[in-house]
């Protein structure tokens, strides 16, 4: 093979380090790396002579460049013309496309239309990191649905999506450190998995138990099986036990992310928000992303 400006010399190659390397640094999964490489051409890695793909430290700068243009609602097939034009972000006006998307699954939802949620579902997080997902359409679009029957229809769809996205990513997690996800009578169940989402991404197992009947349940899953950290939502029912809860699950010794609005606002009154390794939240993400760093994970695309 010849020498060219993508190959790379036995020299460069030990500087160099693979896909996995690169979701690591960033934070975004190798399925999307791979689709912006492929489909794309945001990426451009050196190959070796056996003509095995590598990247560099220049790569992390480029996906970190991509994550930000993302993060202000440009869509991924434009953002190639502005890295080669080094745009800045100041010059560009906002996109319209996650607000186009939004609209369409609200529409969607709306009209019972399975099928193409689960189209959209797949076009969206084959091309973008989870949490720009959640937040950039996910989140939003929810919140214009409401209470009603077309946001449950609609966050069934996406949460049987996400259990099968995680299902997928199983065999790639099998001695990774674990997670258990777990919540009430289902209440929060697409939160569960948009939790395991961001999780997974990050390469750790995860464990999501959404239908459990009480906080006791919660005490039993983590005898058995014995996770690295644990995330539970909390409903309003557990209120009056806050303080037990708490004291209860910080001798587990393990990282806790305990999540609700109204057990916050307990936890508060009774100045307990945080108890050894426990620590309560009332907003879901932000509870989601501080479990996250805890758990060491630097590079959070948001």
């Amino acid at each position: 093979m010849s020498q060219d400006q993508n190959t790379l010399s036995t020299k460069d190659e030990t500087t160099s380090f693979p896909i996995r390397t690169l979701s690591a640094k960033t934070g975004v999964n190798s399925v999307t790396l791979r689709a912006w490489e492929r489909r794309y051409g945001l990426l451009k890695p050196k190959r070796t002579e056996k003509g095995h793909r590598l990247y560099s430290d220049e790569d992390v700068a480029r996906v970190d460049a991509i994550v930000r243009w993302m993060q202000q609602g440009v869509a991924v097939s434009k953002v190639r013309a502005l890295l080669d034009r080094e745009e800045s972000i100041e010059n560009v006006p906002p996109s319209t496309e996650w607000l186009e998307w939004q609209i369409e699954l609200v529409s969607l939802s709306r009209q019972f239309n399975e099928d193409k949620i689960e189209h959209l579902y797949q076009q969206l997080f084959s091309q973008y990191p989870p949490l720009v997902v959640i937040k950039n359409w996910l989140l939003p679009s929810l919140e214009q649905l409401g209470a009603g029957v077309h946001a449950r229809f609609c966050e069934a769809v996406i949460s049987r999506c996400l259990a099968g996205r995680l299902a997928s990513l199983k065999n790639q997690h099998t001695n990774a450190p674990s997670v258990l996800i777990t919540g009430l009578f289902g209440e929060r169940t697409l939160w569960c998995y948009m939790a395991a989402a961001l999780f997974s991404d990050h390469g750790f197992a995860c464990s999501v138990q959404p239908h459990m009947s009480s906080e006791k349940d919660w005490q039993a899953l983590i005898e058995g099986l014995d996770p690295n950290a644990v995330v539970a939502f909390c409903e309003t029912e557990l209120v009056p036990k806050t303080s037990r809860l708490l004291a209860s699950l910080d001798t587990y010794g393990e990282p806790v992310a305990l999540i609700g609005a109204s057990f916050w606002l307990a936890a508060h009154s009774n100045n307990i928000t945080e108890l050894g390794r426990v620590r309560v939240y009332s907003e879901a993400l932000e509870g989601v992303l501080m479990m996250l760093k805890k758990l060491g994970v630097e590079s959070i695309s948001e």
